[in-house]
């Protein structure tokens, strides 16, 4: 573990829940300080074919299940499932992190960095940070992302109820990061709408100890 820990020394953490401005934040940061970013959600398309389910059994049950059948689910069983998720992508992500001989201070931010699995690989605290928004931002903003939100609703009997599920269990999800990433003393960044997204990627950036 001590080697991976090194190996993987030039990569920075930026994990949290669902709509907490992650990949917005990123972006700025990549452009500010010249870092490569690697964000977890656009990189899974490009190695999911590599979900089997014998090795990745969460993640090939969320791809081969449909969208109704997984959000008619309750809060509990879908925030189960979205942690062996994630678990099981962090595998992945770390594998090909490790297998890149770069050494270009690289930003990895996405919602799989699950707070106790990324601490055992942190050689300094400074590396991560879990940003989380309140239950009242995260459910106001989520169907501001895009089209792609009512695209999955749409193919559900019930969409309300769907999305409520979902949302449910989105805010379920940021509650387990916050707590976790305390217990494990992380930095944690709490959105509430109140701040600029500039001024939390610079206070994102201080932490990382860019500025």
């Amino acid at each position: 573990m001590a080697d991976l820990k090194n190996q993987l020394a030039h990569i920075l953490w930026m994990g949290g829940s669902p709509c907490s401005g992650k990949t917005s934040i990123a972006d700025l940061l990549v452009d500010q300080y010249s870092l490569v970013v690697y964000h977890v959600d656009e990189m899974f398309d490009e190695y999911r074919w590599q979900v089997t389910q014998e090795n990745q059994p969460n993640l090939y049950k969320w791809t081969h299940t449909p969208w109704n059948d997984l959000w008619t689910q309750s809060r509990e069983r879908l925030l189960e499932e979205a942690v062996g998720c994630y678990g099981e992508q962090f595998e992945m992500i770390v594998r090909e992190l490790n297998e890149k001989s770069s050494k270009e201070r690289v930003l990895v931010e996405g919602s799989s960095l699950l707070p106790d699995r990324v601490a055992e690989i942190l050689r300094e605290r400074e590396q991560g940070i879990w940003i989380v928004p309140t239950e009242r931002f995260q459910r106001m903003r989520y169907r501001e992302r895009g089209k792609w939100v009512e695209g999955i609703l749409e193919k559900c009997e019930d969409p309300e109820g769907a999305y409520k599920n979902w949302m449910d269990r989105d805010v379920a999800f940021g509650l387990w990061v916050r707590e976790q990433a305390r217990e494990l003393d992380l930095e944690v960044l709490e959105v509430s709408g109140q701040r600029t997204i500039e001024r939390n990627a610079d206070i994102v950036a201080r932490h990382f100890g860019l500025t």
